[in-house]
């Protein structure tokens, strides 16, 4: 399967730092380019020339640490896949961005040149900008390429060669050259997360409970404890972890910040908001990368204008009884935090036989099926263990982003049938009903029910998960995509 292509860029925040750590992790399944560092309205170093003081500047010592305890759990990785990037490759692909100031694009940096030379190369697969900080250093990358090219004879190709590439995904505007830079003077494919990330950075706390079991204290703490050099690195509420350059108010690993906050309890998750980016970018079945309105890992989104892609996308939560944009990330945290802890688990784990792997999955009748109204329509999963264990299915139907969806109403009462919500006011039967049915759901084979009221061109989104048995379990899925004729 043919990895995604990416370049990271970061402000080095913790948050930032723990994504950095998950990302090690899931390497293996995205082509990386490098990172960067960045700066950000939260955090930037600062510059004597200019006579301006460093803020909350977090420096490069981090991330080299990180790097030398990847080193130490790498030769198990890569018992497990040997497509882990080596250390050196992390060490040799970092470069120093635009740091000075907040929206700091005024000159030219080694990060903003290597941005550059990636945007104007000639690998034609597409390059996702993951941003969790400023977009600043992209900016200048940009503009050096505008002002060198601009009034040339080829600049209208290369401008409209990096806008066919380029997707930059925005963890929250961090500052101010998107909007006044970039979306005034190219047209690139923008996926911008302006806030469902904070359901998975600082405001976690705010989701239900059912959903943040896995941010908890109790898992987290076996994380940290149990996995490794590498994971020992993971920050967590009242851990003890000191960040240099942090403000002492914004120290979440000490005990002043726990007595000033009661709310957590000790070794309670801190935050990745910057991590949903790179969850888009995974090839794990869902096919978020083919559309953003698809939804998975990486949250669902809505096309506001042209190329620009925002979060306003609405999910059925049925533990509040809402349609709640940040439901269409936080209804993957289960799924998400167990397979962090499953990779974790191949750092302390020497040898392939003796750890879970992700079930090999393929539907037999392809994942995009056309169908006609009251069609029945069977569907195989075609499944191997790479260890052999046990397998689980689950076949369910996403309603949110697929456009039939007349038998939801945002008044109406559920019952469950088989898995799935229905109303009470429009409850399906087998002859006649306006509603996508699935029998055998968690079997190998399933049946799905076609409305009869769908009309051409139509989509009904039916996932299918396999999971295996084992304490450290992995999850494949498979998006079927149904389109009536």
């Amino acid at each position: 399967m043919e990895k995604l292509r990416t370049v990271i860029t970061t402000d080095g925040e913790v948050d930032d730092m723990n994504s950095v750590l998950r990302y090690l992790l899931y390497s293996n399944d995205i082509e990386t380019e490098g990172i960067v560092l960045t700066s950000s309205k939260y955090h930037y170093a600062g510059s004597k020339e200019r006579n301006i003081k460093p803020f909350r500047w977090t420096g490069t010592d981090w991330y080299f640490e990180f790097i030398d305890s990847y080193e130490k759990v790498y030769p198990n990785l890569i018992k497990h896949d040997p497509s882990y990037p080596s250390p050196d490759f992390f060490r040799d692909n970092f470069h120093i961005g635009n740091i000075e100031n907040e929206g700091d694009m005024a000159e030219e940096t080694e990060g903003s040149n290597y941005l550059a030379e990636l945007f104007l190369d000639d690998n034609p697969k597409t390059l996702y900008v993951q941003t969790w900080g400023g977009t600043n250093t992209t900016a200048r990358a940009l503009k050096s390429i505008e002002d060198k090219y601009s009034g040339t004879n080829e600049w209208q190709a290369i401008k409209k060669k990096i806008e066919d590439k380029l997707v930059i995904y925005i963890i929250l505007d961090q500052d101010l050259t998107y909007a006044e830079y970039i979306a005034e003077n190219w047209d690139l494919k923008i996926i911008n997360d302006k806030f469902n990330f904070w359901h998975f950075a600082y405001a976690w706390k705010m989701g239900h409970q059912h959903l943040t079991r896995a941010l908890s204290s109790e898992w987290n703490r076996d994380l940290k404890e149990n996995f490794g050099p590498l994971l020992e690195k993971y920050a967590l509420i009242g851990d003890g972890n000191v960040i240099e350059g942090e403000l002492e108010e914004e120290q979440r690993g000490i005990q002043l910040y726990l007595d000033n906050n009661p709310q957590y309890e000790p070794y309670d998750f801190i935050s990745e908001g910057d991590s949903p980016s790179f969850f888009y970018l995974l090839r794990n079945g869902l096919r978020t990368y083919e559309d953003p309105t698809y939804g998975g890992w990486g949250g669902r989104f809505v096309e506001s204008k042209g190329q620009l892609y925002v979060n306003e996308a609405l999910d059925w939560n049925p533990l509040t009884k809402k349609y709640e944009s940040e439901y269409t990330l936080t209804r993957w945290f289960d799924d998400i935090q167990q397979d962090f802890k499953s990779r974790a688990n191949w750092c302390v784990t020497d040898s392939f036989e003796e750890a879970a792997h992700y079930p090999e999955v393929q539907v037999v009748e392809g994942e995009d099926i056309l169908v006609e109204p009251g069609d029945v329509i069977t569907l195989n999963a075609d499944a191997n263990d790479p260890n052999g264990l046990p397998l689980k299915y689950n076949w369910w139907y996403y309603f949110e982003p697929s456009t039939y969806t007349k038998q939801y109403s945002l008044e109406a009462d559920f019952i469950v049938i088989d898995g799935l919500e229905f109303s009470k006011k429009a409850e399906p039967t087998l002859d006649s009903f306006s509603h996508v049915r699935i029998t055998g759901a968690n079997a190998a084979s399933a049946q799905v029910y076609i409305p009869f009221d769908i009309e051409s061109g139509e989509t009904i989104h039916i996932i299918l998960e396999v999971e295996n048995e084992a304490q450290h379990a992995f999850k494949t899925y498979s998006r079927i995509i149904l389109t009536a004729k």
